[in-house]
This record gives structure tokens, sequence and C-alpha cells, in this order.
């Protein structure tokens, strides 16, 4: 569902436009099978695809058009989100765990 509502259905189109095939389908030169799986687990980086063994995370349709331009050009883009963020962190920065950790003994009884 979250790679749906953030955009899927575009990075599905921009393939097929792109590659001129459609789902379960190869490339006749047989570099590209595009095939749709119900989910690959990053919710928090959506939408996003999967190329071999490699993720592709917040993606927008130019994304998706610069990752097969460098594959087909025999390069291996760069994985991970398409975002300045960094793995799975919110887009606005840091939420939480933003200041230095107090250290043991933090808050205990005098008494103790």
């Amino acid at each position: 569902t979250p790679c749906w509502l953030c955009g899927s259905d575009g990075v599905v189109d921009t393939i097929r436009k792109k590659l001129g095939i459609d789902l379960g389908e190869t490339t006749s030169d047989k570099l590209f099978t595009f095939n749709e799986v119900e989910c690959l687990g990053a919710c928090v980086n959506a939408p996003m695809m999967q190329v071999n063994d490699w993720y592709y995370e917040d993606l927008k349709d130019s994304d998706v058009i610069d990752i097969i331009d460098e594959l087909k050009a025999g390069n291996q883009p760069h994985p991970g989100p398409r975002s300045d963020r960094f793995a799975s962190e919110p887009l606005t920065g840091l939420t939480s765990l933003t200041e230095t950790p107090r250290g043991p003994g933090f808050g205990v009884r005098d008494d103790l």
C-alpha cells in the first residue's frame, strides 16, 4: 500500500514506456525482464524497485529513466534512496534520538 500511495503506478508506467514492454515481457536485447511483485519490504522508502540484488528507493519517474539509462550503458547505478536522505530516516530529518544520551544513573534517586 505505501508504494501505491506514493506513486508506484507512475514507476510501472515509466518502465513500460521506457522499455517498450509490459509486465512479464523481456526486451528484444534480453537485457530487461519486467515483473511486478506485491511487496519488497521497503515501505518507508516508497516507491521503489529492485534490479537484480539492488533496491532503488524514493523514486520519481525521472529517477526510473536515469536508472534504466545507466543500466543500458552498462553501468551500475548507485542503489538506495534517490532522495537526499540516508537509509530510511524521515525526509524532514531525524525526529527522535536527536540529543546526546545521558550517562548512567541519570534521574536515579540520590539514596540508591
